[in-house]
């Protein structure tokens, strides 16, 4: 059997807490967090290769190089905040 189509990524990758919750299960904050940690990695390694790609001519950022080569050099933590907050705004819970 082929593999034709191509496989969906999930747009929300965090787990609501559950009501009953024992020990031995899942942290899930500990994955809410590894998960922004990891998009925040993604989007800074994204932001690098816009500015490689700007430099050897493959790409033209024009206005917005400012704002990509402030985001290539933010750090990770800063980032993976921002994406926290994104996903507790969504979500509704609190800061």
């Amino acid at each position: 059997m082929s593999h034709s189509k191509q496989c969906k990524t999930r747009q929300d990758n965090s787990v609501d807490m559950p009501e009953f919750y024992m020990p031995a299960m899942w942290p899930f904050d500990l994955q809410n967090f590894i998960v922004d940690c990891w998009a925040a990695w993604r989007w800074r390694r994204q932001m690098r290769r816009l500015l490689q790609e700007d430099a050897s001519g493959r790409a033209r950022l024009g206005s917005a190089r400012a704002a990509v080569a402030h985001g290539a050099q933010e750090r990770l933590t800063v980032i993976a905040a921002r994406f926290a907050a994104r996903r507790r705004q969504r979500r509704g819970e609190r800061p």
